[in-house]
């Protein structure tokens, strides 16, 4: 996949998962689910917050799953995250390692919120083998430069090579339509804590939209 800038993609490294959270902060400060979860008028408190909450998270997801790196001169750029099939939610201890990120800093009610809305996304997941997709997000000065499609298109190849099922949630509308160019479609849209999301599924064998 020929992108706007030179990038190139790896598995992530255990050393990358503090910058991973860096760029996840950033470029998703201002999700309308992170606004509403969170409750953080300020922007730069709003980032903070979210790179405290993504460290255990990608820690968590490293052992279920795997991360995807996009890097430019040796500098990660990008990441794409994905659990296996059987292995989608966290596990006990991963969820006790994301509460102190929580509440550390944060409005009182952010963790109530914080379970509220990764309980629905849970309720929500197929019951049939599948990888789930994400978190996925490009750091915000190199976007629309082509990596975000640079790493989907990798995830895609091996999931048609394998067969396998992809489902992912999105909570902004211009994400769907990224997705949908990958054979992702929409199998259900909930309103989650007063934000709309999309949920999308990826039949494995798809062959990517022209």
């Amino acid at each position: 996949m020929r992108t706007n800038c030179v990038v190139k993609l790896g598995q992530l490294r255990r050393t990358d998962l503090r910058p991973a959270a860096l760029i996840l902060g950033r470029a998703m400060r201002d999700n309308p689910m992170h606004l509403q979860v969170f409750a953080i008028s300020d922007p730069e408190h709003r980032r903070r917050a979210l790179e405290r909450f993504f460290r255990p998270v990608l820690l968590g997801l490293l052992l279920r799953g795997l991360i995807y790196g996009a890097y430019r001169d040796h500098a990660l750029v990008g990441i794409c995250g994905m659990a296996r099939p059987g292995s989608c939610q966290p596990t006990p201890l991963e969820k006790l390692r994301v509460v102190p990120a929580v509440v550390f800093g944060n409005p009182l009610r952010a963790a109530l919120r914080v379970l509220n809305w990764t309980e629905a996304w849970a309720h929500r997941d197929p019951a049939e083998p599948h990888w789930h997709l994400g978190p996925v997000a490009i750091e915000p000065s190199l976007q629309r430069q082509g990596i975000g499609s640079a790493l989907l298109t990798a995830f895609c190849a091996q999931r048609d090579a394998d067969g396998a099922v992809a489902y992912l949630e999105t909570d902004r509308q211009s994400n769907v339509h990224f997705y949908q160019k990958f054979g992702f479609a929409v199998v259900a849209e909930a309103n989650v804590m007063g934000v709309l999301n999309w949920f999308m599924s990826r039949p494995g064998g798809h062959p990517r939209k022209a």
